[in-house]
């Protein structure tokens, strides 16, 4: 097991080539093409939302990348449904993908604007 790279893309997740992609939903899912899966994500509530929550959908996609042996993974910049603050979401993020043995070399976090982009690139610079 190993602490995998963490990069930032601007696109969407499923523009990227990885082993496995994970998206937010309301209900776990498998998509048809194999690679995709569809996690339970949480909702952010005001003033805090649950961000135990939100550590366990970056547990579970790390669960699944490790049980297939996958060595790339990509998902979304947030990884819940609906807007999240985004210093909890870099912050619980990247806690949760450095802190948990992975069978993963490569996290690929995929941003839909160049600012969620920034922000995250600046979160994997501090936490370097």
């Amino acid at each position: 097991m190993r602490t995998p790279r963490i990069r930032v893309q601007l696109g969407t997740p499923e523009q990227v080539q990885a082993d496995l992609v994970v998206l937010p939903g309301a209900h776990a899912q498998h998509r048809p093409d194999g690679r995709t899966v569809v996690i339970p994500a949480p909702r952010w509530h005001m003033p805090n939302g649950p961000e135990y929550r939100l550590a366990d959908a970056y547990r579970e996609a790390m669960l699944l990348a490790n049980a297939r042996q996958a060595h790339s993974m990509v998902l979304p910049a947030i990884l819940a449904r609906g807007p999240w603050p985004l210093d909890q979401v870099t912050r619980i993020g990247l806690t949760v993908l450095h802190g948990t043995p992975t069978t993963l070399r490569e996290v690929i976090v995929v941003a839909n604007t160049p600012a969620i982009l920034e922000r995250w690139a600046e979160a994997i610079a501090r936490a370097a």
